[in-house]
């Protein structure tokens, strides 16, 4: 059985997913969050990406939220500082749910699923 707070957060970021960009390190990270009932359709996988690359698919989306799911280690943190440097002055919105998710053990994204027993 899930833990109810992973599964409330689970709820907060698919009620922010109807009108954010989900950024994730990898697929294995996009496949987890789709277990968990979180539409893929805008999901970006960010690994080996530059941030013209990442800048050109948010566009497309045309959303004014991002939501920043990378792994809860020194390369999510340095990853996050350089998105939010990145957003800063583009009026997009970030949304960072690492530490809610750090604070329930959950140091990497692709770990969900098996977290919420799916």
């Amino acid at each position: 059985m899930a833990d109810r707070s992973l599964v409330n957060i689970i709820s907060d970021i698919k009620e922010e997913s109807y009108d954010s960009v989900i950024l994730v390190e990898g697929k294995r990270d996009k496949e987890a969050l789709k277990k968990a009932g979180i539409s893929d359709y805008a999901i970006i996988e960010v690994s080996y990406k530059n941030p013209n690359q990442i800048y050109n698919e948010l566009m497309q989306y045309n959303r004014k939220k991002v939501i920043a799911l990378y792994d809860n280690d020194k390369t999510g943190e340095h990853k996050v500082s350089k998105l939010k440097d990145f957003l800063y002055g583009m009026s997009i919105k970030l949304l960072d749910y690492r530490n809610s998710l750090n604070k329930l053990g959950i140091t990497y994204i692709e770990e969900i699923d098996n977290r919420m027993g799916l």
